[in-house]
């Protein structure tokens, strides 16, 4: 697996593994005060990308504001032929995923190796 570090912030970290980006999440409950980092950070790679995995495997819950802006995203780069995929940790955000029908849009995984996967199938 080959992996080049692009972006390093604390917050979101963005990561090339492969020819994948994976934008990772690096804070409990990302939420509305969050929103402009995590755009400019998801800009960044929709800019070169058509696939993109977000990892929220680090997050408890996200604002209604970070799961438009990922919807949003997804739809874009499904123009593009391409999406996102996301992964998260069982638990309170495989059920807001759930609650909110995020998973019947946007493909999900358990581990960053089940996503890298998919995309290489």
């Amino acid at each position: 697996m080959h992996s080049d570090l692009l972006f390093d912030l604390e917050e979101f970290m963005t990561d090339v593994v492969d020819g994948i980006p994976i934008l990772t999440i690096n804070i409990k409950h990302p939420s509305f005060k969050d929103i402009n980092e995590f755009k400019n950070s998801l800009n960044n790679i929709l800019c070169d990308y058509n696939k993109i995995i977000i990892d929220f495997s680090n997050c408890d819950f996200i604002d209604s504001v970070i799961l438009g802006a990922v919807v949003i995203a997804h739809k874009q780069l499904q123009k593009q032929g391409g999406g996102i995929l996301t992964i998260t940790s069982p638990g309170k955000m495989r059920f807001l995923f759930g609650q909110t029908g995020i998973d019947r849009v946007i493909m999900n995984y358990d581990t960053k190796a089940e996503a890298l996967e998919s995309i290489r199938v």
